[in-house]
C-alpha cells in the first residue's frame, strides 16, 4: 500500500508541474510566432565598422537595448567591416546578438569589406549572415603575445570550445571555421557560402530580404518570424552618437597607446613640478581613457573613476580659484562619469537620464554655495593677532627690540624723529614683513 501511495503522490506531482508549464506558465514551452505580411517593413541599420572594442560593446548594448522593446521594427542589420579585435569584446556582441527580440541580420558590406578574426563570429553569430560577393572573412587565429605554449594553447583551445558551440546554434560548418582559427585561413564571399560558414550571398540589402521570403527565422529569445510578403523596406539607420563615436575613437589601439604615453608623461612633469595640478588632471583623465581604449578597465569602471576625479577637480576650485573653470570641467566629467557607471549593469530599473541630471545640478548648487561661503570668509577683514601694546626691551645699534606678550620683535618707528628708550611701553601700529611699526603711547 505505501509503494502505491508513492507512485500516486508522484504522478500527481508531475501532472501539477506539467499543468503549470502549460497552464500557468506557457511561455516556458511556447514559440512566439511572427507572420510579416505588409507593406511596408521596418529594418534598422547598425554599422560595426574597425577594431571590436569595448566601445562597439557600448554602441551595440545601447541599441539593441532602445530596439528591444520596439515591436514596430522587424529586423536588425548590422553591416560588418572589421579587421578584429578583443575576443572579450567579439563575445560580449555575441551574448548581445542572442539576447535581440528581432532577427539579427550580419552583413559584410559595402564591397571589398571584410570580417576578418574575432569580426568573422560575430558575422556567424547573425541569425541569418550574409556577405556580398567581393567581400572575405575569416584568418581568426587570435594574436597571443607570450612565448608560454601552454597558455597559447589553453586560449586557442578555449576559443574553438566556444567555436563548437556558436557553429552548432547557427547551424553552421565548424570544421571549416576550425580552418580559420588553426591555420589563418580566409574565405571569399562564395567561399563562405560554399562551405556553409554564412547563408546568402548578396550584392545589396534590399536583395536580402527577398531572399529570405517564406524562410522561418527562429531567434534566440524563442520567436518564429517569417518574412512573407512586403512592398518598401524603411532602413532606419543609427550610427553611433556623439559619446559613442569619441568612445570608438579612443578605442583605436593606435589612439589608446598615444593617450597611455601622454598620460604618463603628464604625471611625471606634475611629480617634477608639484603644486600647479594641470599635468595631473590631463594624466588621469589620459591614462583612464587609454586603459579603456586597450580594453583593460569596462566602461563601468571607468565611470566610476571618472566621478571620483570629478570631486578631486571641484575641491582645487576652493583652492585655486579659477573663477568656475574647474567647476565646469569636473562637472561634465561627473556627468560623464555617471553615464558610463550604469552601462552594462544588470539593474531591474535603469536609472533615468533626469535623475543624473538633477543629481548634477543639485551637486553644482551645493558645491557653488560651499564655494561662497569659503569666499567670503577669505575676503572677510582679518583680526590681527598682533598685541597693541609693547615694551622696549633694548636698543642696539639703532635696532630697536620690543617685547609684545613675551615675544621679542623688531621694530621701527613710524615717525622716524621720535626717539625710544629701554623699558618704555609703546604702541604698536601694525605688523610688516615680520617687523613691528610703533609710535609712542600717548599718556
Amino acid at each position: 500500500m505505501i509503494e502505491i501511495a508513492k507512485s500516486i503522490l508522484i504522478s500527481l506531482t508531475l501532472i501539477l508541474c506539467f499543468s503549470y508549464s502549460k497552464i500557468v506558465n506557457p511561455q516556458l514551452n511556447a514559440i512566439n510566432k511572427k507572420v510579416i505580411n505588409q507593406k511596408e517593413i521596418r529594418v534598422v541599420v547598425l554599422e560595426i565598422n574597425g577594431p571590436i572594442t569595448p566601445a562597439t560593446v557600448m554602441y551595440l548594448n545601447n541599441k539593441f537595448q532602445k530596439y528591444n522593446k520596439d515591436q514596430k521594427v522587424d529586423f536588425i542589420l548590422a553591416t560588418i567591416n572589421s579587421e578584429g579585435g578583443l575576443l572579450s569584446s567579439m563575445m560580449e556582441i555575441v551574448k548581445i546578438f542572442y539576447s535581440s527580440t528581432h532577427p539579427v541580420i550580419t552583413y559584410v558590406y559595402p564591397k571589398t569589406s571584410r570580417a576578418a578574426s574575432a569580426a568573422m563570429f560575430i558575422l556567424i553569430a547573425g541569425h541569418v549572415s550574409v556577405m556580398e560577393e567581393s567581400t572575405t572573412t575569416g584568418a581568426s587565429t587570435p594574436l597571443i603575445q607570450t612565448d608560454d605554449q601552454t597558455l597559447k594553447s589553453k586560449i586557442i583551445q578555449d576559443l574553438l570550445a566556444f567555436t563548437r558551440n556558436l557553429c552548432q546554434k547557427r547551424n553552421k560548418n565548424y570544421q571549416a571555421v576550425e580552418e580559420t582559427i588553426t591555420k589563418s585561413i580566409s574565405y571569399t564571399g562564395k567561399e563562405a557560402k560554399e562551405k556553409n560558414i554564412v547563408d546568402l550571398i548578396s550584392n545589396s540589402p534590399d536583395e536580402i530580404f527577398q531572399k529570405i521570403k517564406n524562410i522561418e527565422i527562429k531567434t534566440d529569445t524563442l520567436t518564429l518570424v517569417k518574412l512573407e510578403e512586403f512592398q518598401e523596406i524603411k532602413y532606419i539607420r543609427d550610427p553611433p552618437n556623439i559619446v559613442e563615436s569619441f568612445f570608438m575613437f579612443i578605442s583605436n589601439p593606435s589612439i589608446a597607446y598615444l593617450l597611455l604615453t601622454i598620460g604618463f608623461w603628464a604625471i611625471i612633469i606634475e611629480l617634477n613640478n608639484p603644486g600647479s595640478f594641470v599635468p595631473l588632471i590631463v594624466g588621469i583623465i589620459c591614462l583612464s581613457l587609454g586603459l579603456f581604449g586597450m580594453g583593460i578597465i569596462s566602461a563601468n569602471i571607468l565611470g566610476i573613476i571618472l566621478i571620483i576625479f570629478s570631486f578631486i577637480i571641484m575641491l582645487l576650485e576652493l583652492k585655486f580659484q579659477t573663477y568656475g573653470i574647474l567647476t565646469i570641467i569636473g562637472l561634465v566629467i561627473f556627468l560623464l562619469g555617471s553615464l558610463l557607471t550604469f552601462k552594462n549593469v544588470n539593474l531591474y530599473h535603469p536609472i533615468p537620464i533626469g535623475i543624473i541630471v538633477l543629481a548634477s545640478l543639485t551637486m553644482l548648487s551645493m558645491f557653488g554655495l560651499v564655494a561662497y561661503i569659503v569666499s567670503s570668509l577669505r575676503k572677510a577683514p582679518k583680526q590681527s593677532l598682533i598685541p597693541k601694546i609693547g615694551k622696549v626691551v633694548k636698543i642696539e645699534n639703532d635696532k630697536i627690540i620690543v617685547n609684545a606678550e613675551g615675544i621679542l620683535w623688531q621694530a621701527v618707528p613710524l615717525n622716524p624723529s621720535e626717539t625710544f628708550y629701554p623699558n618704555e611701553e609703546v604702541l604698536i601700529v601694525k605688523e610688516q614683513d615680520l617687523i613691528l611699526v610703533i609710535q609712542k603711547k600717548q599718556e
